[in-house]
């Protein structure tokens, strides 16, 4: 939990390097609703993790990793990534769109996944893509959530407010894959600034006018 308190520090300050390398463009404004949004996420799981609510706080994990591919996908569309962001603002649909390297393929979320997966350290976004599906649609895991089986011939169930009968490895893997999906977009909003830096060495207080 306190790594991933951790992270809106982080996060706002991978915002401002991204302001001050590439100035308040398309995708800047792009990547700062996605830093906005995670911000907000992490804050509201923390929130409701320390309220006993991990039922709640669930289906956040699901939303951490939406944001994540949203992000990924700028880089793996036929646009650049200001085309790309400029669509989204005027709300076009990313999995509408075509995969840069075979425009037959469509960047919907299991394409995406199935790219992002292969990328050293981001294997994990498959196993919390279905997994966290199954907390934002009604499924055995909340049936899980809601009965402990103590014995051969003995079931514990109740309707409370409470996550009592969640295991509490559950919770520690859900608040480390949140916080992994939060470092996932810090991790690629920063690549991209080191890219950004060495094909304009010079223009680290590129003009908003661009």
């Amino acid at each position: 939990m306190s790594d991933l308190e951790n992270e809106d520090t982080k996060l706002i300050e991978i915002g401002k390097n991204l302001i001050k390398t590439n100035g308040m463009t398309e995708f800047t404004f792009f990547c700062n609703s996605i830093l906005n949004r995670t911000i907000n996420l992490n804050r509201g799981y923390i929130t409701l993790v320390k309220d006993n609510n991990y039922i709640a706080a669930a289906p956040l994990v699901r939303l951490n990793l939406d944001s994540l591919l949203r992000l990924f996908a700028s880089t793996q569309s036929e646009f650049d990534v200001d085309t790309f962001a400029k669509n989204i603002r005027k709300g076009e649909i990313i999995r509408k769109m075509k995969y840069f390297k075979n425009k037959k393929e469509r960047l919907t979320d299991s394409k995406l996944i199935e790219i992002i997966k292969e990328i050293k350290g981001f294997k994990w976004t498959e196993k919390i893509y279905e997994a966290g599906s199954g907390y934002i649609h009604l499924s055995n895991q909340h049936f899980y959530s809601s009965v402990k089986i103590s014995g051969k011939n003995t079931i514990e169930s109740g309707i409370r407010k409470t996550d009592e009968f969640v295991p509490i490895k559950e919770k520690i893997a859900g608040t480390y894959y949140m916080q992994q999906a939060s470092k996932g977009i810090r991790i690629f909003i920063g690549d991209w600034i080191e890219e950004r830096k060495k094909s304009f060495p010079d223009r680290s207080d590129i003009s908003t006018q661009q």
